[in-house]
């Protein structure tokens, strides 16, 4: 970062400082899910919408707006998005204070474009740096949010605790995103791309469409299991959409989504890497986190000790993503993936063989979380350098999309995993969690073998960007 300009070094700030409220923000009411049922009456199977709404709105939106953010510029974008999480965040606060289950989910449903933050700050830092500098910027951007996210996670429990209510615990969060409003509105440069300005509003319905059904085909297959007739419908309209969505955005002028460059060979694997990733690194960490606290076939551990398990591997995801640049410098962008996803593989592997043990465990914390913490950092330093000029935001965006869809259908396959070898009477056993470590270390292994064809197929190693600058 010593290397910056002060324009780019104040850029990076900024955008740092926001990245961290977005972490925050995400991680900060996931603990307190279970309070929001307790104070306002919801049971279960209702408070799975809390996290469903923005995921849904995230997967539908998310590509839109940074298409938008292309051709009207990457800062007008963010005021709006931002603004419009601030909104949210106050909603929720509301909710909590008058009891408003309605009122929530609106607050939750305004949420979903946060996911859209991370994909315009790396595109604005594509367009005001370059080589190293950006390599260094964007790692340390994705470091910042995941520490965020480990800030709010375990922050949450503790600030209720000392409130004792819901409603002074939410009202935390709208402090900090009040401060990314101000940041975005009175320090951070506009850049406009200078895309063509059509916007194939259809291409774009389609596509959040053909998500949509995705998303609801598998949490109806959870729900229902794996013969519910709705689950299996939705899934079916989905493909149907897509091949229409592809056909129409194969032959469009100005489509919403060039899918010869989204099924292209220098992004196409990476895209489909991003949704392995996703599947596994959103999905696995309430299995983790149950399988950790059962008795017998798991460790008995209690809340404090899972709480340490899952911040260490999150730790170890962020020295990851700060330390690629280096990684990066000595063998590439595209080789440092190939060592991210086989070290995740060998991780659940182990994981799923091994006896449970102390070192085990320490080994899994290892493995996976340089792993995720590679693959997580490297993905989106390549794309905007093997993207077309014009579509770095949208092209950063699709991959904030797969990984997000990625994550629903994890989700959703690994709850229905789990109940592989079920006792009689309903009782998950050791036999669900191995089979869905196994399924991990298979979709990684799948999303080694796109980016190891990426390499066969196109074989120089992605030093350039690092080198320069």
């Amino acid at each position: 970062m010593r290397k910056l300009s002060k324009e780019a070094f104040a850029l990076v700030l900024t955008i740092v400082v926001i990245e961290f409220v977005s972490g925050f923000t995400q991680g900060f009411y996931e603990p307190l899910i279970p309070k929001f049922g307790e104070h306002l009456s919801v049971d279960a199977s209702g408070l799975t919408l809390f996290n469903i709404i923005p995921t849904a709105v995230a997967a539908l939106f998310v590509p839109f707006l940074t298409r938008l953010g292309d051709i009207k510029g990457y800062r007008i974008v963010l005021r709006c998005v931002i603004s419009t999480v601030f909104a949210a965040t106050l909603l929720i606060w509301a909710g909590a204070t008058l009891g408003s289950w309605p009122l929530v989910l609106f607050g939750r449903f305004l949420n979903g474009p946060i996911a859209v933050w991370l994909p315009l700050h790396i595109a604005l830092v594509h367009a005001k740096t370059s080589g190293k500098q950006a390599t260094s910027a964007v790692s340390a951007i994705i470091a910042t949010l995941t520490v965020g996210t480990v800030v709010g996670t375990g922050s949450s429990g503790f600030i209720y605790g000392a409130f004792g209510a819901l409603a002074p615990t939410t009202g935390v969060v709208p402090i900090g995103v009040g401060l990314a409003v101000l940041l975005v509105f009175l320090v951070m440069p506009e850049f406009v791309s200078g895309a063509h300005p059509h916007l194939d509003i259809k291409g774009f319905v389609l596509l959040g469409v053909v998500m949509f059904l995705t998303i609801i085909g598998f949490v109806e297959i959870v729900e229902g299991g794996l013969d519910s007739a709705i689950g299996g419908v939705s899934l079916l309209a989905a493909a149907v959409v897509a091949f229409f969505w592809y056909r129409i955005e194969a032959r469009a002028e100005h489509p919403a989504i060039d899918v010869k460059v989204l099924f292209s060979r220098e992004l196409g694997p990476l895209y489909l890497g991003s949704i392995a990733y996703g599947a596994v690194f959103y999905g696995f960490l309430s299995p983790l986190a149950t399988f950790l606290a059962a008795d017998g076939y798991g460790f008995g551990f209690g809340p404090e000790q899972i709480s340490v398990s899952q911040t260490l591997i999150l730790v170890a995801t962020v020295a990851a993503a700060l330390a690629l640049p280096l990684v990066i410098g000595r063998i590439g962008a595209k080789v440092s993936l190939i060592v991210g996803f086989a070290g995740t593989v060998v991780g659940f592997l182990l994981w799923a063989g091994l006896d449970n043990s102390i070192l085990k465990l320490a080994l899994f914390i290892v493995l996976a979380g340089l792993g995720f913490g590679i693959m997580g950092a490297a993905i989106p330093v390549i794309i905007p350098q093997r993207a077309p000029q014009g579509t770095h935001g949208l092209a950063t965006g699709l991959f904030n999309s797969a990984q997000t869809l990625g994550g629903a259908l994890g989700g959703g396959l690994f709850l229905s995993l789990l109940k592989v070898g079920a006792a009689p009477d309903g009782a998950i056993t050791g036999t669900g969690y191995t089979v869905v470590w196994v399924t991990s270390a298979f979709i990684l292994a799948l999303g080694l073998g796109v980016v190891i064809w990426l390499l066969t197929k196109d074989p120089e190693v992605v030093k350039e960007g690092v080198a320069n600058g």
